[in-house]
């Protein structure tokens, strides 16, 4: 089994940033420029969190088994065993 792929960060910079304007946001207290960044920095980090679950995502399915192409699904029901107190 392989390592899993490193999960990439925002710059501490950024995400410093990033939470002070979230922060002056909820407060109500943010300028209109603040603002156009903020937006900027969350879409920043939207495509930061997609980018990290695809790579997260194929090294799932690379490392996951393949089923072998006559397998049919199944479910199976289990019943729990009776409680005796």
């Amino acid at each position: 089994m392989g390592n899993p792929p490193k999960v990439e960060m925002m710059p501490a910079d950024k995400q410093a940033r990033l939470d002070r304007l979230l922060n002056e946001k909820s407060e109500g207290m943010i300028s209109p420029e603040d603002e156009a960044a903020l937006e900027q920095l969350v879409a920043e980090a939207e495509q930061l969190m997609v980018e990290n679950a695809k790579r997260l995502a194929s090294f799932a399915e690379d490392e996951s088994p393949a089923a072998p192409s006559s397998a049919v699904p199944v479910t199976v029901w289990v019943k729990p065993p009776s409680s005796t107190n």
